[in-house]
């Protein structure tokens, strides 16, 4: 098969993907709303399947499933919203992403040095009928480029890390695929060192401070992101209230007048969000990375009336706090959660990096 036929078949289940994806969200929606939809299995549930194996016999039955779960997933992620009419209801483009089961694609070695994907682009039949393979396998350009590929791509391969729903997409003239893992915590937790541990507290002119008991090592997070961020989402508030305030409106349209903002302050809840799990994953690595296998996190950040303001003060914190103890958890590691003020006590004296900690954060007074 060469590259431009590769590249034909490639944006064609492209389009495919989001029709089927389109047609399985329409008959969500009527089905939400009660109407009548003839794509239901005898337990009274949607079930697009049989349709779109006969509308598209040339679709690998994998890409079908998955198309059809993506549609299900995200008709349920705006269901509330598109129900009540404050949105409208989320479609798919026609270069949407193309959906790789778990058994539809597989990671192999090529050579000594480069690392290749196989995946099943044609079905059974549509195979048979073109006889030829309904397996392509092409080389991955990013263990050239990106050296940390490489050992990430060999665990893939030996099946020491377990594979999830890839996903093929276009981005200008170039296709490239997303390949989602995820590592076991038992493995990671054998490398931990005994005795290391971790403090981790909220500074004033950062996000997060952290510093180890038994090293050396200490270090931050800026929050120059956080707080720029922030700014300029006040700033757009506060001209949208002043919008509202001068158009004239009292009473009337109320709903639709805070719709912008409504949207805003969704779009600030999903950017917190990333955020935070961005930081939380950044504290883990670091943890890992240093065979740490003990967390101590600053409880409740600025409680004190004594205390400075922290960085993060208009912040969703306990978010933040929630998802550093998901994410360490996933990687086995203990979280403590303690207070700034007891870690001078007796009973935690071995956690010197709390205490190193206190000291840098007071520095800034």
């Amino acid at each position: 098969m060469t590259w431009e036929e590769l590249g034909y078949l490639l944006r064609g289940l492209s389009l495919k993907a989001c029709r089927m994806s389109n047609f399985c969200l329409t008959h969500h929606l009527l089905r939400a709303l009660k109407l009548e939809t003839e794509y239901l299995n005898p337990q009274g549930h949607l079930y697009c399947y049989p349709h779109l194996a006969a509308e598209y016999p040339d679709v690998p039955s994998g890409i079908v499933c998955a198309a059809e779960t993506r549609a299900r997933k995200l008709f349920k992620k705006h269901a509330v919203n598109v129900l009540r009419g404050d949105t409208a209801m989320v479609r798919f483009r026609k270069d949407a992403s193309i959906p790789l089961p778990v058994d539809g694609y597989k990671i192999v070695r090529i050579g000594d040095t480069d690392y290749g994907v196989d995946i099943q682009l044609l079905s059974r039949q549509e195979a048979k009928r073109r006889k030829r393979s309904g397996r392509v396998c092409v080389v991955l350009a990013n263990n050239r480029r990106n050296p940390k590929a490489g050992p990430v791509l060999q665990k893939l391969v030996d099946g020491m890390l377990r594979r999830g729903v890839a996903s093929l997409f276009r981005k200008k003239k170039d296709w490239y695929i997303s390949i989602p893992y995820e590592t076991e915590a038992a493995a990671r937790a054998e490398d931990f060192a005994p005795g290391l541990i971790m403090g981790v507290v909220f500074g004033m002119q950062c996000a997060l401070a952290y510093a180890f008991n038994h090293l050396p090592k200490q270090g931050e997070l800026p929050a120059d992101e956080i707080t720029a961020r922030e700014a300029r989402f006040h700033e757009r508030k506060e001209k949208l209230h002043k919008q509202y305030q001068w158009s004239g409106r009292k009473g009337r349209g109320t709903e639709k007048a805070m719709q912008p903002l409504r949207r805003l302050q969704e779009k600030e809840r999903n950017y917190r969000s990333l955020v935070n799990g961005r930081y939380a994953k950044r504290i883990v690595e670091l943890a890992v990375k240093n065979r740490c296998g003990e967390i101590r996190l600053e409880e409740s950040p600025g409680a004190d009336a004594q205390q400075e303001t922290i960085a993060l003060a208009h912040w969703p914190v306990a978010d933040l706090q929630n998802k550093i103890c998901q994410k360490a958890e996933e990687a086995g590691i203990t979280v403590r959660k303690c207070e700034v003020r007891n870690l001078r006590s007796p009973g935690v004296a071995d956690c010197e990096a709390a205490k190193r900690l206190v000291a840098w954060r007071e520095s800034y007074a």
